[in-house]
């Protein structure tokens, strides 16, 4: 089974990244096959080289997305800034 990696930034020629554990670490960029930015998910594809799996970054940004879909409206309710009933 390929490990996965969640890019967490880049500094220099490395790409800081947080293993499935949550340990961090860092790979060359030059290991790096294709593009790639910040929140994506590296799988290694060899003893090598690394690649951004498209599905399981997309299925971590949805999930992402579904856990603070309405979290800034329960904050600004909780405030008070905006009313209860407003409708979006």
């Amino acid at each position: 089974m390929n490990h996965r990696y969640i890019i967490d930034r880049v500094e220099g020629n490395y790409a800081i990244v947080e293993k499935e554990n949550g340990n961090m670490c860092k790979i060359s960029v030059e290991s790096i096959r294709g593009e790639f930015k910040e929140g994506d998910i590296l799988i290694n594809i060899d003893d090598e080289y690394f690649e951004v799996n498209k599905e399981f970054t997309l299925n971590q940004k949805n999930k992402i997305d579904e856990i603070t879909k309405n979290m800034w409206e329960e904050w600004f309710i909780s405030i008070n800034i905006i009313d209860k009933k407003y409708e979006y």
